[in-house]
């Protein structure tokens, strides 16, 4: 219960009382987790306890939904559990693996339909690379899951938990539609549903003092930040301000301790994982943790570049001039500073899969540095976009030999849904650093960049691997069609300009 709920905290903290229905039967109860700390100024913390009672046509849905997913995976569910967590987990770990196989093993019914759906569907794109499943080709399709796993969770959301937040987040890195040339709109709607599915549960307060279980207090941290890492990369996939925002949350940072926490799995339930997922491996955390840093950048970035009411006047405001020139100096560190664990490639990881968020990142920060991106910047030695543009240029070629030496291993790794407007930020940015190059020799350069990505897309376009493909195919058709309207849309502007020259 919020600083604005429906009763004020210090009241509650003096006066306790329950909800009581027509029947007086207790409907819901209010009780204090935290007794507030006058000298610090923090009120108490209470949560409002309800029964999880449904109507009976919502708990009829909801059984119906339950009974099909696990039908259309029967007799493959523990192996698609196995393949979950030998895939997908290492690269997105907000599942807590215990916890979910305890529950799983004792009562599967228990887990909420829509997670063991989204757990199913995720799993089913590695169905060839278990040796038991790829026998046979798998006997339904990925949507088929995730439709019914959806259905679930739209009526599962009228009593949120942490099983149900874990299947929101999930539900927006399924394998993306084969007709899609930009990501589809409903990521960005998906990620505030799970905005607020986090905040209903109260993940956005800080949890450290509360008195409620050490796991849950773990479990509550990597949550939010798992959902603050999907509200920045949504916004910035989709241009969009995000919804979470600077002073509305106070949850402390996440840990490895928190990664850690749950996911060493006990010998009754090893064989619900496959041989190596028993234990935590650090190299798993260490990648998300960086990826949560890298969200708070890009979120600077946003906050002090992209705001809707920064205009031309204000954009070059001191301290947001200092705070971008700050993330530009951790940008510069970032590479060298990742451990070489994260640089590697592991049979369930593409390698270095953060570095595509990282690029990502790079372009919005030098966009901001060379802005405003005008014709007339163009033509000013001392303008942002002259100054900066050297940098930019001999720096995004770090990103074209990233892909350069991606190969078909990588591609057919777990790849969050994210990853796709990534690489649509990066390929047009190399569009622009070609079209705003000035001197010769920076336009034979920037060409350079984007052959060299265009050749490098061609060919891994031909490893014939569908999540590969799915994955690039927004981006290269943006490139391919630059490499086919460039020349025209170059020999108009040039003609517009050469018109202007000559009326003045």
């Amino acid at each position: 219960m919020g600083p604005a709920a429906e009763q004020d905290n210090h009241l509650l903290d003096a006066f306790r009382s329950v909800i009581l229905s027509e029947n007086d039967q207790i409907d819901a109860d209010i009780i204090q987790v935290f007794p507030g700390n006058p000298q610090l100024e923090q009120p108490p913390v209470h949560f409002l306890m309800l029964e999880n009672e449904f109507p009976q046509h919502t708990n009829l849905a909801l059984q119906t939904a339950s009974t099909a997913i696990e039908s259309t995976v029967r007799p493959h569910g523990e192996s698609l559990v196995r393949l979950y967590f030998k895939f997908v987990h290492p690269a997105y770990p907000i599942v807590s693996k215990n916890r979910f196989l305890r529950q799983y093993a004792t009562s599967r019914e228990a887990i909420p339909a829509s997670l063991r759906g989204a757990v199913y569907a995720l799993a089913s794109s590695f169905w060839q690379r278990d040796s038991s499943l790829a026998e046979s080709p798998c006997p339904y399709k990925q949507h088929e899951l995730v439709n019914l796993a959806h259905d679930s969770l739209r009526r599962e959301l009228e009593a949120p938990n942490m099983f149900k937040l874990q299947a929101s987040l999930l539900l927006l890195h399924i394998r993306p539609p084969e007709i899609d040339s930009v990501e589809t709109p409903s990521t960005w709607v998906m990620a505030s549903q799970a905005t607020a599915c986090a905040q209903m549960m109260g993940l956005h307060r800080d949890a450290t003092r509360w008195n409620i279980p050490l796991w849950e207090k773990r479990e509550r941290r990597k949550l939010w930040w798992a959902v603050y890492l999907t509200d920045c990369w949504s916004a910035a996939c989709h241009g969009n301000p995000p919804h979470i925002s600077a002073g509305s949350f106070d949850t402390e940072f996440l840990t490895m301790d928190d990664l850690r926490h749950g996911e060493d799995v006990p010998e009754d339930l090893c064989h619900l994982v496959d041989a190596g997922g028993d234990s935590f491996r650090i190299a798993d955390g260490a990648r998300f943790l960086e990826m949560v840093k890298l969200s708070q950048d890009w979120r600077a970035v946003m906050d002090c570049s992209f705001n809707i009411g920064l205009n031309e006047s204000t954009r070059p405001c001191a301290s947001h001039r200092r705070e971008i020139l700050s993330v530009w100096e951790r940008f510069q560190s970032w590479p060298s500073l990742l451990p070489q664990c994260l640089a590697a490639r592991r049979g369930s990881l593409p390698r270095n899969a953060d570095s595509n968020a990282y690029y990502a990142g790079q372009a919005l920060l030098f966009r901001t540095l060379m802005s405003p991106a005008t014709r007339e910047a163009k033509a000013i030695p001392q303008s942002n976009l002259r100054q900066w543009f050297p940098r930019a240029l001999s720096e995004f070629r770090a990103f074209t030999d990233f892909v350069a030496n991606m190969t078909k291993e990588d591609l057919e790794c777990f790849w969050i849904r994210h990853a796709r407007s990534h690489l649509i930020l990066c390929g047009n940015f190399l569009i622009y650093l070609f079209l705003l190059a000035s001197a010769p020799s920076d336009v034979e350069a920037a060409y350079g960049l984007l052959e060299s990505f265009h050749q490098s897309l061609q060919r891994l376009r031909e490893t014939e691997s569908e999540d590969g493909r799915l994955l690039l195919r927004p981006v290269m058709l943006r490139i391919d069609s630059f490499f086919t309207q460039a020349a025209g849309v170059i020999r108009r502007s040039h003609n517009v300009n050469s018109s202007d020259i000559s009326q003045a």
